[in-house]
């Protein structure tokens, strides 16, 4: 039961980062945000429109796994389908920080940084494969 609760709350985790990260990439194009803000997070202007365009998709897509996290969260049973999607989701978007269109590691700290998820879920994994009693639903939902 206590694992359980660790998968819970690594995914409130996660859903409350998502949703944060999808309402600043919908807002930062639209000079919402106080310029100091803006400048912090991006190192010039958005001139694209395109690419500010596509940064708003990007929010609204993290946005929806934002909830979507948060939805598994508030569920007392979790869904071992729903663990191994993200698991994969969290592989995928450490692998494109680690391979990116610059290279083979184009930066260490990036890298790092979007492997931390990817970490936890394998941990949470790991300790849930462990555990005497009943494991995670297996279920779909």
């Amino acid at each position: 039961m206590a694992l359980n609760n660790l998968a819970r709350i690594a995914y409130f985790l996660f859903g409350v980062l998502y949703v944060v990260i999808g309402i600043g990439s919908i807002l930062l194009p639209t000079a919402w945000l106080p310029n100091g803000l803006a400048a912090g997070i991006l190192p010039e202007p958005i001139s694209n429109p395109f690419l500010g365009h596509l940064l708003q998709e990007f929010g609204t897509v993290v946005l929806a796994l934002g909830f979507v996290f948060l939805w598994q969260a508030s569920r007392k049973e979790t869904s071992r389908t729903f663990y191994w999607a993200m698991t994969l989701y969290f592989f995928l978007d450490a692998l494109i920080h680690w391979v990116g269109p610059t290279g083979f590691i184009g930066s260490w700290s990036r890298g790092i940084v979007n492997s931390i998820p990817l970490a936890i879920m394998v941990l949470v994994g790991f300790l849930e494969s462990r555990a005497p009693g009943p494991q995670v639903n297996r279920g779909t939902a």
